[in-house]
Order: structure tokens, then sequence, then C-alpha cells
């Protein structure tokens, strides 16, 4: 089963309507993930994370969106 992992700020809401959307599929047997939602505090902990974006998204502990499109932080 693989893993993934939403890693973002309270409020972000496209986090919150990826996260509703993957949760439907779990329920309705189309896909078999465990979901994982991480919360970060603050963009200086997600600056020093090395994270770009919010929600950051990791599969199997890797990131899927690697490419950086500006400084770290959350935006």
């Amino acid at each position: 089963m693989k893993e993934i992992e939403l890693v973002t700020f309270k409020g972000c809401q496209p986090t919150v309507e990826l996260q509703e959307a993957l949760e439907n599929k779990i329920d309705d047997g189309e896909i078999d993930i465990d979901l994982k939602v991480t919360l970060v505090a603050s963009p200086g902990i997600a600056e020093e994370m090395g994270l770009f974006g919010s929600p950051t998204i990791r599969i199997d502990g890797l990131e899927h969106q690697a490419t950086e499109h500006g400084p770290p932080g959350f935006y």
C-alpha cells in the first residue's frame, strides 16, 4: 500500500479539497492508500523543511513536486 502525505498549513483550501477527494476515493474502494496529513506551523518552518507550496505531496516519502518555483516556504 502506498502512503500519500499532504504537508500543508491549517486552512489551506487546496489541501482541504484534495484530502476530501482522496478520502472519497478511499471510501469508495477506488484507491488503496494510506493518507496522512502533516500540518506545518509557519512559513518559516516550511522554508526550513525545504518545502515549495502547499500542499506538498509526498508519495512513499518522496516529494511529488520537487521543482523549485521560488524560495522555499508556503505561498
